[in-house]
């Protein structure tokens, strides 16, 4: 199965990441098919940049993206994009709609003891 994550390039204390299109067995930082893209969460702002042509093209071949990838292609919009073209995959990306406990709780007032 191939899927597309990010590769750690940055050192100690200052990550950088490169989105990659890997084989799910080979390691965080081994062997890969191509790179997609950019993100550097250090920089403020976060910069990130993928190619959304070749992500569009490797979502339709069948790769699965992790988790944090997701929301990165989420946040540009690529993802949207595929799941217009794919509406039966909208199941496997339910976790980008999930909010926290903390939001999804109603805020409550204290009462006043009298």
């Amino acid at each position: 199965m191939v899927k597309i994550r990010l590769r750690r390039i940055g050192t100690k204390g200052r990550p950088f990441y490169r989105v990659v299109v890997a084989e799910s067995a080979s390691g965080r930082n081994g062997s890969f098919v191509e790179t997609l893209g950019t993100y550097d969460p250090v920089a403020q702002p976060k910069r990130l940049e993928i190619n959304e042509e070749r992500a569009l093209y490797w979502l339709m071949e069948g790769a699965q993206p992790s988790e944090t990838t997701a929301y990165l292609l989420n946040k540009l919009g690529i993802l949207p994009k595929f799941l217009e073209q794919r509406p039966a995959q909208k199941k496997n990306y339910s976790f980008l709609d999930k909010r926290t406990a903390a939001i999804s709780v109603a805020a409550t007032t204290p009462t006043e003891n009298a």
